[in-house]
């Protein structure tokens, strides 16, 4: 741990000062100030859950990435996106895994970026591609990054937000721009935290009838150190034809559930959106 944490403090001094308080804000939440460049990397380091969310950061760009890479002599092959440079810094500090057999840490896929080919040769399946997408999406919504870009044109949203014994519903059809305004919305508007549920019982993937991929999680919700309640989502991929055959959010569901004392994180099984659609199949 001590030879990443150099290894941290070594990339992110790359950043500006403004930039590392703009970060070390972003990952404390506010909640810890940093008073010049040294204070602000080792909050960011002491606060963040792993080594990968820091590289996952706005803040720390593609050019930030490759310049570290370039210093340390390792090379890389242009062109090149974010999410290879990430890849590279990850094996240059041989951080592990999925499948390593002692965390499930991961990189950050884009949907427009992940393919069922490109997990089948990594070793994975539909179940690795929907837990890639379920930490990308939710590492992005936390920090506020969630783009229209990401949503077919006629993407559909349903929210459901359950206080108690009432119900507040948002639904969007066909417009990405007011998907992705009114999932901001209502975490801006509460100051929600989304904690994914990364295990098996969190996340899954499956496949639809009509060809679709299936992601299901679930997690807890945060408003700075306290866990206010629980979320369960479902979102349906596909691939554009018009965007590079890449994949894209065709529709998702979302629940939100006020609830007092949280003892575990929640399970899929455990509530009807995703219960029912554990039955399809994974491959």
């Amino acid at each position: 741990m001590e030879g990443t944490k150099r290894s941290l403090v070594e990339l992110l001094s790359y950043l500006d000062k403004d930039s590392l308080i703009s970060l070390a804000r972003n990952v404390t939440q506010g909640l810890k100030q940093s008073r010049n460049a040294k204070e602000a990397i080792e909050n960011i380091i002491k606060y963040s859950p792993d080594e990968l969310s820091i590289l996952r950061k706005k803040a720390v760009t593609r050019d930030i990435l490759f310049n570290y890479l370039e210093a340390n002599n390792i090379k890389v092959r242009l062109p090149i996106t974010k999410n290879e440079l990430i890849d590279g810094v990850a094996d240059f500090w041989n951080l592990p895994r999925i499948g390593g057999g002692q965390n499930n840490e991961i990189t950050e896929p884009s949907p427009s970026k992940v393919s069922v080919e490109r997990t089948q040769q990594e070793g994975g399946s539909v179940h690795l591609m929907a837990t890639k997408f379920a930490n990308w999406f939710y590492s992005m919504l936390n920090d506020n990054e969630c783009g229209a870009e990401h949503f077919f044109s006629d993407a559909k949203l349903r929210l459901n937000m359950f206080v108690n014994d009432s119900c507040d519903t948002t639904e969007v059809d066909n417009n990405p721009k007011e998907v992705t305004e009114a999932l901001l919305k209502v975490r801006l508007q509460h100051n929600l935290h989304f904690n994914l549920n990364d295990t098996s019982e969190g996340i899954q993937g499956r496949m639809d009838p009509h060809g679709l991929v299936m992601v299901l999680a679930c997690g807890t919700l945060h408003v700075g150190n306290t866990c206010i309640g629980v979320f369960e989502q479902v979102f349906a991929l596909a691939r554009d034809p018009f965007s590079e055959n890449n994949w894209k959010i065709k529709n998702t569901r979302l629940n939100l559930r006020a609830k007092n004392n949280v003892l575990q994180f929640p399970k899929l099984c455990d509530n009807e959106l995703t219960r029912d659609l554990l039955m399809l199949p994974s491959e």
